[in-house]
């Protein structure tokens, strides 16, 4: 039987102002996009991966691990303000004129390095399994007391909890999307600008995979940090 096409879309725009060059950034010897591109290799789902850049020096890379690359990006979807979803429809786009017709993709934001084994296959099987499932991601998990500030005024968002201040073991649990370390959504949403639809299904994770987001200098030390004590193995 023919494996349905299933690309994961990367983007890697340059022009990063809080850690200069952040997409090939070395770290721990390796560039930083890398380790999501080797992190996609290892799927057993993934037919392609699509790196949308405006960066030759990222071309370079990709093309040592044989992804798919559209460069250069356009420059309404490379500037500081531009979201994410229209580049992501755009790399897809291309990608379906191209190589084939597909209903699932996935995607891995480059800034979050280290994720826990296996999380995106699982988001992308709950997809497969059922078909009424629009999106699946990993979700990180809490049980804290979280805020919110609307016009001054502060308010808490664990609405649910009767008594914010049981013990951790009782406490309703709070869920951190993380569609940058994994996301597996339908085609269809983000054809009309939707990256994660209303019927989802999260794939929960607490391990210290959630603790590094890199933008500054000072991610990159205390990533450094984990692969120094042996807390991340990549």
């Amino acid at each position: 039987m023919k494996k349905s096409l299933i690309p994961c879309v990367i983007l890697a725009r340059k022009g990063s102002k809080g850690l200069k060059k952040k997409n090939t950034f070395l770290l721990n010897s390796k560039p930083l996009i890398s380790y999501t591109i080797e992190y996609a290799l290892k799927s057993k789902y993934i037919t392609h991966i699509i790196v949308s850049t405006d960066d030759m020096d990222v071309v370079k890379i990709a093309k040592k691990y044989n992804c798919y690359i559209i460069y250069p990006r356009p420059k309404k979807l490379s500037n500081d303000m531009s979201k994410s979803e229209p580049a992501i429809k755009h790399a897809l786009k291309n990608f379906e004129k191209k190589i084939g017709n597909f209903e699932v993709f996935a995607y891995l934001q480059i800034t979050e390095p280290f994720r826990p084994k296996e999380i995106l296959d699982k988001c992308i099987k709950n997809l497969l399994k059922n078909n009424k499932i629009q999106s699946s991601f990993a979700g990180y998990v809490f049980h804290k007391n979280f805020w919110e500030s609307t016009r001054g005024k502060f308010s808490k968002i664990n609405k649910n909890d009767k008594d914010n201040y049981l013990p951790r073991q009782k406490k309703s649990e709070v869920i951190r999307e993380d569609t940058g370390i994994a996301l597996a959504s339908r085609y269809s949403l983000i054809k009309r600008g939707i990256r994660v639809g209303k019927k989802v299904k999260i794939e929960k994770y607490r391990s210290t995979h959630g603790l590094i987001d890199i933008h500054k200098y000072d991610d990159v030390r205390m990533a450094q940090i984990l692969f120094d004590k042996k807390f991340i193995k990549n």
